[in-house]
C-alpha cells in the first residue's frame, strides 16, 4: 500500500441508467390506488390461519403482502403465503400466492386439486410417493369421470361435494385448464393457482379475474340457495 495514494473519499451511487429497486413497489402501489384496491405490507396471518384446517392447500406459517379488493357482494384478500417446510424452502417452492374470497352466495364445502401435482418438485415427489405406498383413495366420488380424471375430489359428504361443485363451475375448470386448487365452504372460497405466482400488477389482474369467474360459476346453484 505504500506505493498507492490514499483513495478519494466519499461513495458510490448508482450509476445512470442503473434499475430502480423500488420501480415495482411504486408501480404495484399505483396500480391499487387506480383500482381502489389496499395493500398492506404486514397481513394478520391469525386471520388466513382461522381459516384452517383445509383439504389440500397447506397450513400457512406466515404471509408477505396483502391486497384487498370489495367486488360487487363479494370480498377478496390475495396474499403471499408461506409454508415451514424446509425442503421447499431450499427450492424456493414455500411461496405461494392465494386468494381468499368471502360472500353470503357460497353454500356448501368441497374441495378440488388438480391431478398428478404440479405444485413443484417436492409436492410431486410426495404425491408419487403417497400413491405407491398411501392408502388406496376412493375413485368415481362425484361420479363425474370426466371431471375425475383431471382433478382429485372432497368433501363432507358425495351429496354436498356435488352440490359445491355446479356444472357451470366443473365446466369453467375444465376449459379453462385449471391448475392449482380450489376450496369452497359456507361463505367462503380459497384458491391457488400453480401457475399464477407473481405479486405484480399484471399477474394479479388476471388472477383477480380468474377467480372472479369461478366465483360466479361457483354460484349457479341448480336449485334457490338460502345463504347461511
Amino acid at each position: 500500500m505504500a506505493n498507492y495514494p490514499p483513495p478519494p473519499p466519499g461513495g458510490g451511487w448508482a450509476p445512470p441508467g442503473a434499475p430502480d429497486p423500488y420501480a415495482g413497489d411504486r408501480a404495484l402501489a399505483e396500480w391499487a390506488r387506480a383500482r381502489n384496491y389496499t395493500l398492506n405490507p404486514q397481513p394478520d396471518v391469525r386471520w388466513y390461519q382461522a381459516w384452517q384446517p383445509f383439504a389440500y392447500l397447506f397450513p400457512i406459517s406466515r404471509l408477505g403482502r396483502e391486497l384487498r379488493a370489495v367486488i360487487g357482494e363479494a370480498s377478496l384478500n390475495v396474499v403471499e403465503a408461506f409454508e415451514n417446510d424446509p425442503l421447499k424452502e431450499a427450492t424456493g417452492e414455500h411461496r405461494h400466492v392465494i386468494t381468499f374470497l368471502m360472500s353470503p352466495k357460497l353454500a356448501y364445502r368441497a374441495a378440488v386439486r388438480l391431478r398428478g401435482g404440479g405444485a413443484g418438485l417436492v409436492d410431486d415427489v410426495t404425491k408419487g410417493l403417497n400413491d405407491l405406498f398411501g392408502s388406496p383413495k376412493p375413485k368415481g366420488y362425484l361420479g363425474d369421470p370426466t371431471f375425475e380424471g383431471r382433478y382429485e375430489v372432497v368433501g363432507p359428504t358425495t351429496d354436498e361435494a356435488n352440490a359445491a361443485l355446479p356444472m357451470p363451475l366443473r365446466q369453467v375448470l375444465l376449459q379453462s385448464s385449471f391448475r392449482g386448487i380450489l376450496e369452497v365452504r359456507g361463505q367462503g372460497m380459497v384458491v391457488t393457482f400453480f401457475d399464477r405466482t407473481g405479486f405484480d400488477p399484471a399477474t394479479l389482474d388476471g388472477t383477480i379475474a380468474w377467480v372472479g369467474q369461478l366465483y360466479q360459476a361457483a354460484t349457479q346453484y341448480p336449485h334457490v340457495v338460502t345463504p347461511r
